[in-house]
């Protein structure tokens, strides 16, 4: 009883399922007929939909690595320029368009470059940086590329049209940087093309929310967001709305940071979004189960079939997006010499770290990820993991053992995007919820926010495989007269 290739969005805001999406729902949005529309467009959203912050990791050989994932970096949101980069790159050659990445060899701050047929039908590159916030234009009015910035510096310290700043703060802007562009790494990027989507299992519940209901067990410093070198404020340094193109998406969605040796200077700054998968698994008993021995599954409850029994359950988790935290909650009956524990494993069972072991009942509330010292984990867990296995085991020696398990419950944090979250903007929204397969079960879409007229909430159900839609028009003429809390998918059983 599951749903596999389940994903669900607005056709009014670029999809989040990964960069060559994102890129071909925006040259939609956008009706672009030409690549330069192509190019003009993406500069645009990339720079409204993705965030600076600390780089996204993955587990690793013995820890976590720095991920190189384009897809991996978008759903997450935060990275420096090289992953925004990553994701330029891989966006534009998902949909044909050739594009490279460019390093600065004296610096390694990295931007894009695409090629194109300007105005005048000559093709060449176009230099664009969405994360310090500039392009310039040639003598032809078209955008410059980095070799024409390098024969004629004046077209960057004295532009004469591009977008509407020069940078983000004028002590970061391309102007002041102590580089030439002669001097750029051109570098090949591989395309791997790969889209992420939810897979469900009754009972399975994905929540989204655009602000953060637990602050402290988000990735990293408990002071959320803590800020980073280039994050920008909703102000600028004379007072004004930094981006008035930007700023309606931007305005309810920023959080204080402490951080006063950035650009923001301790202003508020745009938040990443935060998820949880939550589910109760024993409700469903052997169903949901990825494996299991001397397990006896009744009314919601599981024990062991037996005294000297060693009775272990195996569920596989599944996740669109990067884990930061696993909170088990479980109810216990148990003696003072059974034993209980859980475990999780990132391959199926080959490799296990222990999360509890106990003679008796066991704490109420079992945590994994939440950082230690460092802001690092302490020891093995799910921390950068979208697959894991959870084991419980469980023994006695007595017949008489009263030894159950009942009403786990079984969370799992996540940061994300919340910038590639389906937004409602104002006309005519189609909401669409989209399943490749499902085996026995209903799929519920709902999209919570505050209008100025009250709470709201749109929904969409299907038990069918493929794809349901539904207009909204929440009758706002601009982004900021309502405020998104939250977007959610939930598995039930189709009866």
């Amino acid at each position: 009883m599951r749903a596999t290739q389940v994903w669900f969005g607005n056709e009014q805001w670029p999809s989040g399922a990964s960069p060559g999406a994102f890129a071909r729902d925006v040259f939609r949005i956008e009706k672009c007929k030409t690549d330069k529309d192509r190019a003009l467009a993406f500069y645009k959203w990339f720079l409204r939909c993705m965030c600076r912050g600390k780089l996204p990791v993955s587990p690793g050989f013995n820890g976590m690595l720095q991920t190189a994932d384009p897809l991996t970096t978008l759903t997450w949101g935060h990275h420096q320029c090289t992953g925004w980069g990553w994701v330029a790159v891989e966006a534009f050659q998902a949909n044909g368009m050739k594009t490279r990445r460019s390093v600065i060899a004296n610096s390694g701050h990295t931007y894009y470059e695409v090629w194109y047929a300007g105005e005048d039908g000559r093709e060449g590159w176009h230099a664009f940086d969405p994360f310090l916030g500039w392009y310039f234009l040639n003598e032809r009015g078209e955008v410059a590329s980095n070799e024409e910035l390098a024969a004629n510096p004046v077209l960057a310290t004295r532009p004469h049209g591009g977008p509407s700043r020069v940078g983000h703060h004028p002590e970061r802007s391309v102007c002041n940087y102590p580089y030439s562009t002669s001097d750029n790494l051109d570098i090949v990027q591989q395309l791997y093309n790969e889209e992420t989507s939810y897979d469900l299992q009754v009972g399975q519940s994905y929540e989204n929310l655009w602000r953060p209901e637990v602050a402290d067990l988000a990735w990293g410093d408990k002071l959320y967001p803590h800020g980073a070198h280039c994050d920008i404020s909703l102000y600028d340094e004379s007072g004004k709305p930094r981006y008035p193109e930007h700023h309606p998406y931007w305005r309810h969605y920023t959080w204080p940071t402490p951080r006063t040796d950035g650009n923001s200077g301790g202003q508020p700054v745009r938040w990443h979004g935060c998820g949880a998968l939550r589910w109760r698994p024993l409700l469903y008993a052997e169903s949901v189960v990825a494996r299991s021995a001397h397990a006896i599954f009744e009314n919601g409850t599981v024990r062991p079939s037996g005294p000297n029994r060693h009775c272990e359950i195996w569920w596989h988790i599944k996740l669109p997006y990067q884990a930061t935290h696993l909170r088990l909650t479980p109810s216990v009956h148990a003696a003072g010499n059974d034993l209980v524990g859980f475990a999780i494993s990132p391959d199926n069972g080959k490799s296990i770290h222990t999360l509890h072991w106990s003679n008796g009942v066991p704490p109420k509330i079992i945590t994994n990820g939440a950082a230690g010292p460092g802001n690092e984990p302490e020891g093995p867990s799910v921390r950068g993991a979208r697959e894991f296995w959870l084991r419980l085991d469980m023994s006695s020696k007595s017949a008489q053992s009263p030894l159950r398990v009942w009403n786990l419950g079984v969370t799992v944090g996540y940061q994300l995007n919340m910038q590639i979250l389906p937004r409602l903007v104002p006309g005519e929204n189609n909401l669409y919820l989209d399943a490749g397969k499902l085996e026995g079960v209903r799929l519920n879409a709902e999209w919570a926010y505050t209008h100025p007229r009250g709470e709201r909430t749109e929904t969409l159900s299907t038990d069918k495989a493929g794809r349901v839609s539904k207009r909204v028009n929440p009758e706002i003429s601009t982004p900021d007269e309502i405020v998104m809390r939250g977007c959610s998918i939930r598995c039930e059983a189709h009866k």
